[in-house]
């Protein structure tokens, strides 16, 4: 069985650059065939409607929380780009 895990090579680190790259340009270049008409919604007033919110299925707030560093009361308590 290969290796899962191992030092990689300088060789090996420019196959990998080398393939991103070409990943990249490829998704370009299939990006820039889409054509869409670009919308903006505007209420007129500048302010959103008040919602509900939406529901999210129980199972995923679960795991949220059980990986969570901080939860208080059912919220997760974090600061801008501290959860990473």
């Amino acid at each position: 069985m290969e290796q899962l895990w191992h030092n990689v090579s300088d060789k090996e680190k420019e196959e990998i650059k080398k393939q991103a790259k070409e990943l990249l340009a490829n998704f370009s270049r299939k990006l820039e065939k889409i054509k869409t008409k670009e919308e903006h919604f505007s209420s007129g007033s500048g302010m959103r409607e008040e919602g509900g919110g939406w529901e999210s299925d129980d199972d995923f707030r679960n795991t949220m929380l059980a990986n969570a560093p901080l939860v208080d009361d059912g919220a997760v308590v974090a600061e801008k780009g501290g959860w990473k």
